[in-house]
């Protein structure tokens, strides 16, 4: 029903979209929603929507935002989602399997585990469905502290989730089907050695050692020029490897 990967949509049980246009009412919404049953202060809101100054009405403007958003969400009342007063806050019931970001995350750590557990298959199609899940930066039209600490913490755990995803796959077989992806990743994680070192095996399992190695002279030179340092010793080992024909 509430989806925050990309830009925020709600939905009904019957899957009618509800719309919540008022941006302060949207980012009240996300702050509740990234605080599942926990109750978030007035003051707190507050300062998410007025954080350079309070106006003279800002918590009486708070007060009608919450009633109106209220009113919106109210047909979601049978579902189990519920706003309500508590002491000098709010709360927000919704039920786990009605928010993308939690599911998301339950995905990601079954998977995780899966890996960890040495079961590559389910850890494959675990993280396979948090991918999927994942339609863009959380709610990237909604600009306030608490969105913004938690879109950068689930872009993060985003990466990790693709890089394991493909550590999954290589160790049912090298694909070619994954290099692709990988250089993806690299592309837009130029310093993230250890998707490097993931692209370096899938080149070199799939007998394109050539490409492997240009792979290698690509991640050096980045590091070089643009941090000032070598690869990592492991990195440089498979390096080796590599250049040698050994068995990855």
């Amino acid at each position: 029903m509430f989806q925050l990967l990309g830009r925020m949509a709600v939905v009904d049980g019957g899957g009618r979209a509800i719309h919540v246009r008022a941006a302060k009412q949207q980012a009240i919404l996300a702050v509740l929603m990234l605080r599942p049953g926990g109750v978030v202060s007035v003051d707190r809101l507050m300062t998410e929507l007025w954080p350079e100054e309070l106006p003279a009405t800002a918590r009486a403007s708070l007060q009608t935002y919450v009633y109106r958003l209220r009113r919106t969400l109210a047909p979601l009342a049978a579902n189990g989602v519920d706003l309500t007063t508590f002491g000098n806050g709010y709360t927000l019931t919704v039920p786990d399997r009605a928010v993308d970001v939690r599911a998301f995350e339950r995905c990601f750590v079954r998977g995780s585990a899966a890996l960890t557990a040495g079961s590559p298959v389910r850890a494959a199609e675990l993280l396979r469905e948090a991918l999927d899940m994942w339609h863009g930066p959380l709610a990237p039209e909604i600009d306030v502290e608490t969105v913004r600490r938690e879109r950068r913490r689930l872009d993060a755990l985003h990466v990790t989730a693709s890089e394991l995803w493909v550590e999954a796959e290589l160790r049912l077989g090298p694909h070619n089907w994954v290099i692709p992806e990988l250089e993806r990743l690299v592309e837009a994680h130029p310093f993230r050695e250890s998707l490097w070192e993931l692209l370096l095996r899938a080149l070199a399992g799939r007998g394109r050692r050539a490409e492997a190695l240009d792979a290698y002279r690509r991640m050096r030179d980045i590091l070089s020029t643009e941090l000032g340092i070598e690869p990592a010793d492991h990195l440089r080992r498979r390096h080796q490897d590599i250049l040698r024909g050994a068995s990855l």
